[in-house]
């Protein structure tokens, strides 16, 4: 089987959905601002200052996702050979995962969830969380890791959906 690479951190917003994320997000921000001179300075009876938590609420979950978009995520990636599977990904703190085919017994993939789950040797097991992964590379992802354990002679149980 071939060996699979992905550069997870080569995929990243564009200059210009950063640009309209952050304008967006000031935007709202003056909204709220606004609501509370009309409210607060001008005392107008008919707005009430607490109006004001919805252009602020929604501002600040704007500037997370920009803050998200904008932040550098180095080295994530997800490989897979025919000796070892590692990978590291994530959003807040992508930590590396490395183990080796020799040491997972069964392989539970879920029809439809974007999740992987290996049971080890040693009665532990990792599930691979492929959500926030593109359609595309996920559904390869899952379709490499598949043909692999079928390979190595792995049992493979496919569900619905995992359990939790």
């Amino acid at each position: 089987m071939e060996n699979l690479y992905y550069n997870l951190s080569e995929e990243e917003f564009t200059k210009g959905r950063k640009i309209l994320l952050w304008v967006f997000a000031g935007l709202f921000f003056l909204g709220g601002i606004y609501v509370l001179i009309i409210s607060l300075v001008l005392g107008h009876k008919s707005i009430n200052a607490i109006l004001s938590a919805a252009p602020f609420g929604i501002s600040l979950i704007i500037t997370v996702f920009a803050f998200f978009a904008t932040i550098k995520r180095n080295d994530t990636f997800f490989s897979i050979d025919n000796d070892k599977v590692e990978f590291r990904y994530g959003l807040i703190k992508p930590k590396k995962h490395s183990f080796n085919w020799a040491d997972v017994n069964e392989v539970i993939m879920p029809h439809k969830q974007k999740k992987v789950k290996f049971l080890f040797a040693n009665n532990t097991f990792m599930i691979v969380n492929l959500t926030w992964l593109q359609k595309k590379k996920s559904s390869h992802l899952r379709k490499h890791l598949f043909y692999v354990a079928k390979e190595k002679n792995i049992k493979i149980t496919k569900v619905s959906i995992l359990p939790k």
